[in-house]
């Protein structure tokens, strides 16, 4: 019937909009995340991002990166604190130039303003609703500042029509002096790193909030005997006994259900009658599982560094807390992450200057556990159940990530030596090679936990100030003084999130504020 009917229309809605990520975050989706507490966080964020900044000695042009922006609520509260409390930073991020203005149909790819990671169409249309309802606020109005969007549905770096109609009516000088470029990337690769008339590297700063999380991982088991297999995920099938039993009957009792498959693992007695064979094929759903192949996998002898076997190489420097390792213990590894923060790192560096930070839960080193999990409307569930709906998430390893950044100089190091030793020279000495390496490369720094983090870069103060003020009511005290907490609490956000900085070190000594 059309109730019915337009049911399943809604659910298969609501299907596509939680693959597109537009329901996932928030009260109504799976999670919330440390910006949907509290504008808070974000102000504190641009706190950390202006020291460096400022360290930078507070450069005319820069450019602000969001990877995995999710609803735009952390860019929105970091922009609007800018352009309300930083002038010099908000205004090196305005461009009097870009898009559309290369002549001849040129367009030109805009290394200053804000530049936002995000690949699925769905999540692009809420960050635009919420920067155009930031653009809208008072507070941005009066203080002068306009957004160009450049909306990456209509091409990487083409200018969405209807909205440059409406900026050509705004006052050309205004545009010229304080519109911030606004710009939608499918990578983090193709945000232009020099500006387009001057040639000159943009100082860039990156912001990467609960995005390392839901990158994929390679999860490794080990079984009797000290092997190491990777744990792969399968389709669970009948067994033979059960086909055996329902094949008279499958036809019928199946009907639509003939692309399913039956639960491998269900104890139902066998019978013969007609009635029953119906009953178990109706309650049998197809489902995923994990499983433990025969052989070891090209990932498992790449990241884990084993034999054909699955023991561990000789040469393997974890070879012996592998295996030391009780049987049933798994070892996750995250190849995206570690190539990330290093193509972070490489950008900082090439940009001349910047700084980023990466806010997620984990730990300081890997788990001997299996960290895997799924949500779905707040709730865990198995994360395989429900595919394409459920939120799918794992520990972060900071201290891989950590690692894979700063042991590349020592990696450059050895690849100098061997380079000197396969052509017949002699290695020079550790002081020689120090001295060619490039000077305060980027580094890792941390990690440090959230509630220590955002206390250093004064929340607490901040909360303080805005109780106490005149105008804030009794209830909005109490929201302000429950999302402090909950930022903070180390039984709520304060010590299961962990904050990570890659950045220079001041004068080549000093590591940055918070670290």
């Amino acid at each position: 019937n059309n109730d019915s009917t337009q049911k399943q229309q809604q659910q298969q809605q609501q299907q596509q909009q939680h693959v597109g990520g537009e329901h996932v975050i928030g009260a109504s989706g799976d999670f919330i995340t440390a910006p949907e507490v509290s504008e808070l966080f974000g102000e504190s964020l641009l706190v950390w991002l202006i020291t460096q900044y400022q360290t930078l000695g507070n450069p005319s042009k820069i450019q602000l990166i969001e990877i995995g922006p999710g609803k735009g609520t952390l860019i929105c509260d970091i922009l609007r604190s800018a352009l309300t409390t930083f002038p010099d930073f908000a205004s090196a991020l305005t461009s009097s130039h870009g898009v559309g203005s290369g002549g001849e149909g040129e367009t030109k790819k805009v290394a200053v303003g804000v530049h936002l990671v995000e690949v699925t169409d769905g999540m692009r249309a809420r960050q635009k609703e919420s920067l155009q309802k930031l653009e809208a606020e008072k507070s941005i109005m009066d203080k002068g500042f306009s957004f160009r969007f450049d909306d990456s549905e209509y091409g990487e770096n083409d200018l969405d029509s209807s909205l440059a109609d409406d900026k050509e009516q705004n006052d050309e000088q205004t545009e010229q002096k304080n519109t911030i470029s606004i710009n939608w990337h499918d990578l983090l690769s193709c945000i232009p790193t020099h500006d387009s008339e001057t040639g000159e590297p943009i100082p860039t700063f990156i912001i990467c909030q609960e995005l390392l999380d839901a990158l994929p991982i390679h999860s490794f088991q080990k079984i009797e005997g000290g092997q190491w297999r990777e744990r792969l995920v399968d389709v669970a099938v009948r067994d033979k006994e059960e086909e055996s039993n329902e094949m008279t009957n499958i036809k019928l009792a199946a009907g639509r259900r003939r692309k399913k498959y039956s639960d491998a693992e269900s104890s139902d007695d066998n019978t013969d009658s007609s009635s029953t064979s119906q009953e178990k094929v109706v309650k049998k759903l197809p489902r995923l599982r994990f499983v433990l192949p025969p052989d070891t996998t090209p990932a498992l002898r790449t990241l884990l560094r084993v034999n054909g076997s699955g023991y561990p190489l000789e040469n393997n420097p974890t070879a012996q807390a592998l295996n030391a390792l009780p049987t049933g213990s798994v070892v996750e590894a995250c190849p995206e992450g570690l190539l990330l923060v290093q193509d972070i790192a490489d950008r900082i560096e090439k940009c001349n200057g910047g700084a980023a930070l990466l806010i997620d839960y984990g730990e300081d080193g890997a788990s001997s556990r299996d960290t895997m999990r799924g949500f779905w409307r707040h709730t865990q569930v198995h994360p395989l159940s429900r595919p394409g709906e459920v939120d799918v998430t794992a520990d972060v390893d900071f201290a891989a990530l950590r690692e894979s950044v700063n042991q590349r100089i020592g990696l450059e190091e050895s690849l100098k030596r061997k380079h000197f030793t396969n052509e017949g020279q002699v290695p020079p000495s550790s002081t020689k090679i120090e001295k060619d390496k490039p000077l305060n490369r980027p580094e890792a720094f941390g990690p440090v936990s959230q509630g220590q983090f955002l206390a250093s870069m004064g929340i607490v103060q901040r909360v303080e100030k805005q109780i106490e003020a005149d105008s804030t009511t009794d209830e909005q005290a109490y929201e302000l003084y429950s999302a402090l907490e909950r930022l903070l609490a180390p039984d709520q956000m304060g010590e299961r999130y962990k904050v990570l900085a890659i950045a220079r070190k001041k004068e080549g000594i000093f590591p940055p504020a918070g670290f």
